[in-house]
């Protein structure tokens, strides 16, 4: 199995933007090098119907670009599931544009037991990372 080495300092990052955002969607970037995420880079959630579906606001999208110019690589793109499954949603895979990237989800079904679980998606096929 891949793995995606996430310090607890961006693990807890990510879920406490979920829990803040909660009952919308939440997202953003994760950058560093090789498998290993240095940086959290947060976003707002700009789509119509946030409570269901997550799009990435244009001025984090950017932060990639200063990111890759520092020498970080898009390690990650995470999203929260306010509701649950900590699983890709049909959505989630028809828009996995990244297919080098991790897509992490933190499902909030149970708010006080929340769960971290990152996909690689590529071409509709899905493949489980552990996150260490």
């Amino acid at each position: 199995m891949e793995r995606l080495v996430l310090p607890e300092t961006l693990r807890a990052a990510i879920v406490n933007h979920a829990q803040a955002g909660w009952p919308q969607e939440v997202c953003g970037l994760l950058a560093g090098h090789d498998d290993s995420a240095t940086e959290w880079h947060p976003g707002i959630n700009v789509s119509p119907t946030p409570a269901v579906t997550y799009e990435l606001d244009v001025d984090t999208l950017f932060k990639q670009v200063a990111f890759e110019e520092a020498g970080l690589t898009l390690i990650g793109i995470y999203h929260s599931h306010p509701q649950g499954p900590e699983t890709p949603s049909a959505t989630d895979i028809e828009r996995a544009f990244y297919p080098d990237a991790v897509y992490l989800i933190c499902s909030l079904a149970e708010r006080d037991r929340p769960v971290l679980r990152g996909f690689r998606i590529s071409d509709g096929r899905i493949t489980e990372v552990s996150i260490e």
